[in-house]
């Protein structure tokens, strides 16, 4: 998956960089079945939860992630830096994962080079502050296709 195009992009917003990743789901939120190997996941880390594979992409207004076609669970969502209230390395083992926390929902993905992603969300992010959410918002109203429609489970055939 290439990076975001300028027709992804939401008015006055520009892309800063692309980062293989994972978003880490519950399995049972999800709606999933388990699979034959799911008693493993406890050993990286990740008991219970299922990684999305996918691309996560930083712009100067918010972090995108796209899953690739090979998941159970395939989509497109949206973090806004505006509402981001911490990101934090929250690897265990040999796993790498950040986790980014919001005001209602905290969003984990498993990616290399943590401490780097983390200081460029935290460097555009320093910008903003509550004053800048109407201008957020209405970027967004201008164009809200393009923030996405969050990860959806796959029908079976």
């Amino acid at each position: 998956m290439a990076p975001l195009k300028p027709e992804d992009l939401l008015p006055g917003e520009q892309y800063v960089l692309r980062k293989n990743a994972n978003a880490v789901i519950d399995v049972r939120e999800a709606g999933l079945s388990r699979l034959p190997f799911d008693g493993l996941m406890g050993a990286v880390g990740m008991r219970g939860e299922e990684a999305v594979g996918g691309r996560l992409h930083l712009t100067n207004l918010r972090l995108v992630f796209r899953s690739h076609a090979v998941n159970r669970v395939r989509g497109t969502f949206s973090v806004f830096l505006p509402c981001v209230e911490e990101i934090r390395n929250t690897s265990s083992g040999v796993t790498r994962r950040v986790t980014v926390s919001t005001a209602v929902q905290e969003f984990t993905f498993v990616v290399w080079g943590v401490p780097r992603l983390i200081d460029t969300v935290d460097r555009y992010r320093a910008g903003f502050d509550d004053a800048h959410l109407p201008e957020v918002a209405t970027r967004v109203l201008a164009e809200p296709w393009k923030v996405g429609d969050g990860l959806q489970r796959l029908r079976p055939p």
